[in-house]
């Protein structure tokens, strides 16, 4: 990772902290909630090696579709165990499933897949952090939320560094041994 890598991870960090940091309070009520995102975080980033590791090998697509797979299953087990209702009850609720595993799966892990075959694991890192400033977009446009000037300046410095963070030239192969995988899944 390079210097600049390094102070543009600091920056998005910092900004990050300013966008969240007014909504941050500690009560007990929300602790469960809090150690869940921790605990979500960490999850996020070991799929997230994970995959720049698979990438080096196989296609986005048969990615995808293995690591689809493998979290339906665990899902699966999950939702048994843990919840009464095993379906959506009603209409918006199958369209809202949907909507997740098409929007938010496909679309973000895919994209995910797809984007470390051809980026730095660093700068890709940086890219997430426009996770923080979308939820803050759409809280304000879809909930009235409003946002100060903080948060304002937060979300302009995670969009400010990966702007001078992003690669500056274009590689003409995508990543050593990234080469489309004949492995069935």
């Amino acid at each position: 990772m390079t210097k600049q890598m390094v102070a543009g991870l600091a920056l998005c960090v910092l900004g990050a902290g300013a966008l969240v940091g007014s909504s941050i309070r500690m009560e007990p009520e929300r602790l469960t909630g809090d150690v869940y995102g921790i605990i979500t975080s960490v999850f996020f980033g070991a799929y997230f090696f994970a995959v720049r590791v698979a990438r080096r090998r196989a296609h986005p697509g048969l990615i995808l579709y293995r690591s689809t797979l493998i979290t339906a299953a665990a899902l699966l087990v999950a939702a048994l165990v843990m919840e009464n209702a095993f379906l959506p009850a009603t209409w918006t609720g199958a369209a809202a499933l949907v909507a997740l595993a098409v929007i938010s799966h496909t679309g973000g892990q895919g994209l995910l897949a797809f984007a470390l075959g051809h980026l730095s694991a660093a700068f890709s890192s940086l890219v997430i952090f426009l996770e923080a400033v979308a939820a803050a977009c759409f809280g304000w446009l879809i909930f009235a939320e409003t946002l100060s000037a903080l948060q304002f300046a937060g979300g302009g410095a995670i969009l400010a560094e990966i702007w001078v963070a992003r690669p500056h030239h274009r590689a003409t192969a995508a990543v050593p041994g990234a080469e489309v995988s004949s492995d069935a899944p």
